[in-house]
């Protein structure tokens, strides 16, 4: 064989990996029969490109370019008729409307759940006369002919299989492993069946092409990265992927909500997935919107209700996705009420029956006991949202020194004493190779706890007690819990400077960094605006390793120093100054920034307290 001649590879890595040729689609005929769609995929062997890139093969290159100038034309057209199409969406959605509601059921003219069994529809289902629910359901509602028609219209602008394969297979790769919304093999096979149907005939096929559009927007909003630095994919440009996929998906939504009010599991999940995006352009107000969304969605499908997914006869795939679903919303209530300082859209605790099972295993673990299942930290973010949900509100009481040491010491006891071992504040790292994602996690959940810590005792800077006034045991606590949640803010700041180096150590737009970044370093500037802090108290000892193995603070309180903080600040400023390089929060991260930085350069006596030592590493500008 010539030097010089290469053996073009026909084949997913997996199928190649085994000597077997495949069909070259996403995912592949072989991956999928094997039970794993999730690991096909089809990397580029051009130099300089990592294999993250995800780019298409490269016998696809002529195609690529021959059709670059016809993709770009269509878009164009796309985008300037955007107004005709949102008026032929419009007329469709009050076509619909206009017929759904010559037929409505008892719950929707009164708003009830379906699937109650406490309320009035409830009692009239017990007598017998209770109104056919096939009628009603989402998974057999077929399309009217004009509607049929103007969705087919809009599924026809959607952009080539190509790039949704490449935005899948991305998100799939790199994006999935933050907030893990949809298992993984369950969207896959239904993406793949999705691409084989001719034409949508069902409300429930528009809801999934939401979906798609949703996870590709939602995907598209991480690229470039470091993985891959183009400006396009397969010669469309980002920015007009993302404006098609989003007018799209906001066209084939209106028309789904107006032929089914009540919706499905998928309807719930495309409505999170915007609520994601608009978090990702640091809209918090409108993710806190999307989200409330998503919650009446859920709550009208039944998903918080394990009667329902009894009497609609889901499979335990189906039931574990709702549960998994819930799960994410009600930590994600829990974590912008608690930040945002708003009452939660969801009333109370995680009841029993909501909490996942954990029994879905990934093809590849081979069913082994101890490999840890991708959702394992969204689960434990579930029940740390759910600990601080049990201690009641916070707001507007007066600050409790004792009450807040009591709340700690739960925490430990109770929360940090059950983590697994892979996801301790002092981990268990073996697994760590062989599940590249898992170190990810855990720096999250991390970030997580010690955040949570930061707002148990972050009232104390807010509503200060007279310390004069103290007797000195309460004393001696309250110089401890600023020293607590000196250390806790701290740790945030590392747990967050770990995640960033793991993402590459650059731009990122991961905005849960920006976040904890900005208010840890906050309430670090705001104790060292402090004169006496860190205040010594010959009361607070070292403890021994048998004591502060489940207390994190303790272990650490007589470390805290002036310029460990302020040199934490600095780390943080130095952080928010390449990150406000990203596109999407150019705007909004200067403004932290600028902020952070006119708080850390006010208190001019905090470089003369750092001493000599920090003095040459500190820059103020």
């Amino acid at each position: 064989m010539s030097s010089g001649r290469k053996r073009i590879i026909s084949s997913c890595i997996p199928c190649y990996t085994r000597k077997q040729k495949c069909n070259r689609e996403y995912p592949c005929n072989h991956c999928t029969r094997r039970r794993c769609p999730q690991e096909c995929a089809y990397y580029s062997n051009r130099a300089g490109r990592t294999p993250g890139s995800l780019s298409p093969p490269e016998q696809r290159r002529e195609e690529i370019n021959s059709q670059k100038e016809r993709r770009l034309a269509g878009v164009t057209r796309s985008i300037g008729s955007r107004s005709d199409w949102n008026a032929r969406a419009t007329i469709a959605t009050s076509a619909v409307t206009s017929v759904s509601s010559s037929g409505s059921s008892l719950a929707e003219l009164f708003g009830y759940f379906e699937d109650s069994d406490n309320n009035t529809l409830a009692l009239i289902r017990s007598l017998g006369l209770g109104e056919d629910d096939s009628r009603h359901s989402s998974s057999s509602l077929a399309l009217d002919p004009e509607v049929a028609e103007e969705v087919y219209r809009n599924i026809e602008r959607i952009p080539d299989r190509g790039v949704l394969d490449f935005l899948v297979q991305y998100f799939v790769a790199e994006v999935h492993w933050v907030d893990q919304l949809v298992y993984l093999p369950w969207f896959l096979a239904k993406y793949k069946r999705w691409w084989m149907v001719e034409r949508v005939t069902l409300v429930l096929e528009v809801d999934f092409a939401v979906l798609i559009l949703r996870i590709c927007f939602y995907a598209s909003q991480f690229l470039p990265s470091p993985g891959y630095t183009l400006d396009n994919i397969r010669g469309v440009l980002l920015a007009d992927i993302r404006s098609i996929c989003d007018e799209i998906a906001g066209n084939l939504s209106a028309i789904s909500r107006a032929l089914d009010s009540r919706g499905s599991l998928i309807r719930v999940q495309h409505l999170a997935f915007s609520g994601l995006s608009c978090q990702i352009e640091g809209r918090s107000n409108a993710f806190w919107e999307a989200l409330s969304r998503a919650i009446q969605a859920a709550q009208s499908v039944g998903i918080h209700s394990e009667t329902a997914r009894t009497r609609q006869g889901v499979d335990e795939i189906d039931k574990e996705m709702e549960r998994r679903t819930f799960c994410n919303l009600y930590t994600w209530d829990s974590l912008l009420s608690r930040q945002l300082d708003r009452i939660a859209l969801f009333p109370g605790c995680l009841i029993a029956g909501n909490w996942p099972e954990m029994h879905l295993k990934d093809a590849g673990e081979n069913g082994e006991s101890d490999t840890p299942d991708p959702f394992t930290e969204r689960l434990l973010q579930a029940r740390l949202a759910d600990f601080w949900r049990g201690i009641g509100s916070m707001q507007g009481a007066e600050y409790n020194i004792v009450v807040a040491e009591e709340r700690y010491d739960k925490f430990c006891r109770e929360y940090l004493s059950k983590l697994p071992p892979t996801f301790a504040l002092k981990p268990n790292k073996d697994l760590d190779s062989g599940f590249p994602k898992l170190p990810l996690q855990r720096e999250l959940l991390h970030i997580a706890i010690y955040d949570s810590l930061c707002w148990n005792f972050r009232p104390l800077l807010l509503r200060k007690p007279l310390t004069q006034s103290l007797p000195p045991y309460k004393r001696v606590l309250l110089i401890s819990q600023k020293k607590g949640l000196a250390v806790a803010a701290l740790q945030v700041l590392e747990s967050v400077k770990q995640l960033h180096a793991m993402l590459g150590g650059c731009h990122t737009r991961f905005t849960r960094l920006i976040f904890s970044t900005f208010e840890a370093a906050v309430l670090l500037v705001y104790l060292c605006i402090d004169p006496m802090f860190p205040e010594e108290c010959h009361d607070i000892t070292r403890p021994d390793a048998d004591s502060t193995k489940m207390d994190p603070l303790l272990e650490k309180l007589n470390c805290v120093t002036r310029p460990m903080c302020i040199q934490a600040v600095q780390g943080a400023l130095d952080r928010l100054r390449m990150l406000a390089e990203a596109t999407h929060l150019q705007n909004e991260l200067k403004k932290s920034y600028q902020q952070l930085q006119a708080l850390f350069c006010w208190p001019e006596r905090l470089l003369w307290q750092a001493g000599s030592l920090l003095a040459p590493q500190i820059r103020v500008h």
